[in-house]
């Protein structure tokens, strides 16, 4: 009896360390796939010379054109992307699909729909 308790013992500790493992992932980070999916330069459709670069660090840039260039840090959920511009303490959160080489986002406050090529 007491060998049988000293197993269950054991096997709840390596089950509460296993967990605890478990629970140091974020729930908030994007899959690797997303974040590799969404990384890169992507040209703007409607407004030639603009561009979106997203790094895989979570920073990036904003090319409005003629040399106009603001950085920016992101937070990639899988379908949104909240962009908070430098300078700036509010994000701007964009619904997107990726199909090919298109990236489309949707503004989620105005509900403005702008389409990218991936570069």
């Amino acid at each position: 009896m007491k060998k049988t308790i000293r197993t269950l013992i054991a096997l709840l500790a390596v089950a509460a360390v296993v967990l605890s493992f478990a629970a140091c992932g974020s729930k908030t980070d994007a899959p690797a796939e997303t974040k590799a999916a969404l990384a890169g330069t992507w040209n703007a459709n409607e407004a030639e010379g603009c561009a979106y670069t997203f790094n895989e660090d979570g920073t990036g840039q904003w090319d409005a054109g003629e040399g106009m260039i603001m950085n920016f840090s992101y937070v990639d959920n899988g379908t949104s992307v909240a962009i908070t511009y430098e300078g700036s303490a509010t994000a701007q959160t964009w619904n997107y699909v990726i199909e090919g080489s298109t990236l489309t986002m949707t503004d989620t406050d105005t509900g403005t729909v702008l389409t990218y090529t991936q570069a």
